[in-house]
């Protein structure tokens, strides 16, 4: 799912949603899972009802991405894999509708891939769920209130956005997304 779906995801599944339509523009495709694709036109999903109506591989997913661990450097390793992409011309596949296994899959049969994310010390598995913690984490640190069946954020990925914060901006950029388009800063 790309950063857009993963937004798109914690805003649906919160009562009031603190994630802005700028924030969820379009992110260049780099990959987390991929789930519902944008808010409907005219405005922000709808909010589901409890989260039991939330599919359990959808559930899954999320709950991977809240609890994956971030190194210290993954950041600023994430920004360069980032660029390094796209001096390379090589566009992530589209995520739409794959789940985090899938989108690992995807990430491994893309040609040039591997070898760029190897150049930061990334895999397809590590990039794909690094990126998806650090979407979930950004989410959920925006102030959003999660269901009760869905954790909260690594308390160490927390830590690390409240330490660095400047490596959140950058990553942020250079992922398409400026954080003064989502004009909100991560919670205390």
């Amino acid at each position: 799912m790309t950063i857009k779906r993963i937004l798109w995801l914690c805003a649906a599944l919160t009562p009031t949603t603190l994630v802005t339509p700028a924030f969820a523009q379009d992110v260049n495709g780099y990959p987390t899972t991929g789930y519902p694709e944008a808010p409907p036109p005219g405005g922000m999903p709808q909010q589901q009802a409890p989260a039991q109506q939330i599919p359990p591989q959808m559930r899954a997913d999320i709950t991977a991405g809240m609890r994956y661990p971030l190194p210290a450097n993954f950041m600023p390793r994430a920004r360069q894999t980032l660029q390094n992409l796209s001096e390379a011309g090589i566009q992530p596949p589209n995520s739409t509708g794959l789940s985090l296994q899938q989108t690992i899959a995807a990430m491994r049969d893309t040609p040039g891939v591997e070898q760029i994310l190897s150049q930061q010390g990334f895999t397809p598995e590590t990039f794909v769920m690094g990126m998806t913690a650090f979407g979930m984490t950004l989410a959920a640190t925006n102030g959003q209130k999660l269901p009760a069946e869905i954790p909260s954020p690594d308390p160490a990925n927390v830590k690390l956005f409240h330490e660095h914060p400047e490596d959140v901006t950058k990553l942020m950029e250079a992922m398409g997304t400026p954080p003064q388009q989502q004009g909100q800063q991560p919670a205390q």
